[in-house]
């Protein structure tokens, strides 16, 4: 059976794993809203017109 003291440290132990893992969350949400911003910036941007030296075969 733990004792008080074990049981606190266990607690305290879930709390920081608990926590680590929303600050986790919360940075990689963060990265994904920005690099979904730069998709939707590049995808409003001219597609560059490619010259071809030779005729695309049929």
């Amino acid at each position: 059976m733990l004792i008080s003291k074990e049981f606190e440290a266990y607690l305290d132990v879930q709390k920081t794993h608990q926590l680590d893992g929303s600050q986790t969350t919360r940075r990689l949400l963060r990265r994904s809203r920005e690099q979904i911003e730069m998709s939707t910036t590049l995808l409003q941007q001219r597609v560059p017109k490619i010259w071809h030296p030779e005729p695309p075969e049929q």
